[in-house]
């Protein structure tokens, strides 16, 4: 009998052994991954104004891994992954939010090949705050095949950052320094653009210039700026100023300026709102662009092709306003639009998409904008009052009329129709002018159409652009209908963006 206790305590005793090995070893193989790789799903770390959390800068589905160990007081916003020390293993730069401090910090993290683990071994706290000003990426900016660390955004008081590193290491690959190429700031904006291939023929990729517009501080009166093209210098190993150039502005007059600039985005954003059109017109035709910030959109217009943004962050500068944007369709597309103004109908738009996108001149969308005013294109004689009351005329000589989006439409003895694949919608029209102001009113045939394929319902501002070419002419190719908001007292543009109808075939 005591044997059996014993043999009975001994099988117990060594059972508790391998049940303590067993849990040790899983303790720590949880310990070490929680170590080596942390999955967080990425927050803004800002608010919404009903004090939701401003949510994920990437799709719901997409969880970012930090391989990276964090600090319980950080979150993780975005991952960079790259090869920026060049040892043929990609490295990664976390972009965290601290709970202590309201700037971005990047953690940067070097992989060892040798323990396969991702060493942190850089913080560096950003003079950025709004999540959504604010892009990293890793760029071969010299032109060496070397990727550099670059990050760009806005800091508190509306000023464009624009920082780039080196992370170099020695020989034996043990220690670790960052070398700066750029530090820049400015109260306008800073663009990368890259160098012509055919001046660096044999080299992996041509270098970046870096473009900084500022204000012209000699003379804080006027609206002139500075344009100052920054180089890659292989012998001092940074970017250097290679030339500045004034760019003549407009005079503004303080009182007005105060007016559009109180220091306020919605301010600034409703003079921008409605439809706006580039003064210097290519071959391609004239490129609109309609702000519609009430319904948070920016959309670019150019003969067939639209382009809808949306409106996701602005920051005030000197004289204008930073604007970032998402395209409507392709989330991960973002385009930057920088608005200065000219004088007190004129502004001059820089836009700029998305960096890790090969980019060899400027955008075509850049340049100096005037509103459309209905006023522009018409004198007081009898013939431009004629042609004030022309567009159902104009309309009905067709043959047809297109949209931006591909849709056609024939006009007809009043009457509307538009098809587009099995989708059709069609209604009425009839013509009104209150004051000098001429406006067609659609009316979509309720029992034909379904209200979400209606095309036209409502009052619209009807208007012709100017001709191509010629801005003191006008293109009755073109008529511009914007949606219209009209009552016995006044008349206001409404939400939604504006219908651009470009004629198909002859008029007969």
């Amino acid at each position: 009998m005591q044997k059996r206790i014993v043999l009975v305590v001994f099988i117990v005793a060594l059972a508790a052994v391998i049940l303590l090995a067993l849990n040790r070893n899983y303790f720590q193989g949880q310990q070490q991954e929680v170590v080596r790789a942390k999955l967080v799903v990425p927050s803004t770390g800002e608010e919404k104004e009903d004090g939701v959390p401003g949510g994920a800068l990437v799709a719901d589905d997409v969880i970012l891994t930090s391989l990276i160990p964090l600090n319980p007081d950080e979150t993780l916003i975005d991952v960079i992954s790259a090869d920026f020390t060049g040892d043929g293993f990609e490295d990664q730069v976390n972009v965290v939010r601290k709970a202590s401090l309201s700037n971005l910090n990047l953690i940067i993290g070097v992989y060892n090949a040798k323990t396969e683990v991702y060493e942190r071994k850089f913080d560096l706290t950003t003079p950025v705050e709004q999540v959504k000003t604010f892009s990293c990426y890793g760029l071969d900016l010299t032109g060496r095949n070397r990727t550099a660390l670059v990050y760009q955004g806005f800091d508190a008081n509306g000023n464009s950052i624009l920082r780039a590193y080196f992370i170099n290491t020695d020989e034996k690959g043990s220690s670790y320094a960052l070398q700066p190429l750029a530090d820049l700031k400015s109260n306008g904006a800073i663009y990368l653009q890259q160098e012509d291939e055919g001046r660096y023929a044999g080299t992996v990729n041509p270098p970046y210039v870096i473009m900084l517009y500022a204000s012209d501080v000699s003379h804080p009166e006027s609206s002139d700026q500075i344009q100052s093209r920054w180089i890659w210098n292989a012998g001092e190993q940074k970017y250097v100023l290679s030339r500045q150039t004034k760019i003549k502005g407009s005079s503004i007059k303080s009182e007005e300026l105060a007016k559009i600039q109180d220091g306020t985005v919605k301010t600034f954003a409703d003079y921008l709102g409605g439809l706006w059109y580039k003064t210097e017109a290519n071959g391609g035709g004239i490129r609109y662009v309609f702000f519609d910030y009430e319904s948070g959109q920016i959309v670019f217009l150019l003969g067939d092709e639209e382009e809808v943004y949306n409106w996701q962050n602005s920051t005030l500068h000197y004289r204008g306003m930073y604007i970032s944007t998402t395209n409507y369709e392709i989330e991960t597309l973002k385009r930057s639009v920088n608005v200065s103004l000219v004088d007190l109908e004129q502004i001059g738009l820089l836009v700029h998409d998305d960096v890790s996108m090969v980019i060899k001149e400027e955008s075509s969308w850049n340049g100096d904008y005037k509103k459309m005013k209905f006023s522009d294109f018409y004198s007081e004689n009898s013939s431009a009052s004629a042609l004030k009351s022309s567009y159902i005329e104009n309309l009905e000589l067709g043959p047809r009329w297109r949209l931006s989006d591909g849709r056609t439409v024939i006009f007809a003895d009043g009457i509307y129709r538009s098809v587009s694949g099995e989708k059709s919608s069609s209604g009425s029209y009839i013509a009104l002018q209150i004051g000098d102001n001429n406006f067609i009113q659609f009316r979509a045939d309720a029992a034909r159409t379904d209200a979400e394929d209606r095309l036209f319902d409502g009052y619209y501002l009807a208007s012709y652009p100017p001709a191509a070419g010629d801005a003191d002419q006008i293109d009755e190719d073109r008529i511009i209908l914007q949606p219209y908001t009209v009552q016995l007292s006044e008349s206001s543009p409404s939400s939604g963006h504006p219908f651009i109808l470009t004629r198909e075939g002859d008029a007969h």
